[in-house]
């Protein structure tokens, strides 16, 4: 069975996150937060690049997530998903207009998780509170397989909401990888000091999503998947 999202109308295309991007640049530029003269702009790294198109990707797939689930589980955990939605909606907006106005494609070319590549067999937790080591296999850590997306969209009830607080906690710990890598290494001190704010967002509902699986009586799944 292929998985289809059951709310297909709350689903944004690429075209729709395209746009959320360029008004985000336009309203980051406009509020001071970065210069108007792209040559005033502080020089973006591989790591600024890289980490913006994979935490895209990355956060891209909770939405969906979040999405998927709306209308379907108990009121506390659609108040969470609910929450995650808009976060990064807002969050990937911020990440498309910093490449825009980077001259930078909005899509990587290459694999995954390459501008960690100078960092394998060197994590340790950081200023965004996480762990980097697991990503040295160089896999984007923390995203959910076709068949975990598809029995997301098969579920009812305490399972569905149980199935979708273990994945979106995953997720989460897998985006904090992301985020501590970023935080120590990116150039642009914009970007570093986002990558921050995303850890602590995500450390915030992490912590929310773990008391409601553990209320359900369910344990999280590890991060290797």
């Amino acid at each position: 069975m292929t998985w289809t999202p059951r709310r297909p109308g709350r689903v944004f295309s690429a075209v729709a996150f395209t746009v959320i991007g360029a008004v985000a640049a336009l309203l980051l530029t406009a509020a001071g937060a970065l210069p108007r003269d792209r040559e005033r702009l502080p020089a973006a790294g591989p790591v600024d690049i890289g980490f913006s198109q994979d935490m895209i990707v990355h956060h891209q797939q909770a939405v969906t997530m979040a999405q998927a689930v709306l209308g379907r589980v108990s009121p506390s955990v659609a108040q969470l998903a609910t929450g995650v939605e808009l976060n990064q909606i807002r969050e990937i907006g911020q990440m498309q207009g910093w490449l825009n106005l980077w001259d930078a494609p909005q899509v990587s070319s290459g694999p995954a998780m390459t501008w960690m590549s100078g960092h394998q067999g060197h994590g340790g937790a950081d200023d965004s509170g996480a762990d980097d080591s697991d990503a040295d296999d160089g896999a984007m850590p923390g995203l959910a397989s076709v068949d975990e997306m598809n029995r997301l969209g098969e579920l009812e009830g305490d399972d569905l909401d149980a199935y979708f607080l273990q994945l979106m906690i995953r997720h989460h710990e897998g985006g904090l990888v992301m985020t501590a890598a970023a935080a120590r290494d990116a150039t642009d001190p914009h970007v570093r000091a986002f990558a921050v704010i995303i850890a602590t967002e995500q450390r915030q509902e992490t912590a929310t999503m773990s008391g409601l699986l553990s209320a359900l009586g369910r344990e999280p799944l590890p991060l290797s998947g």
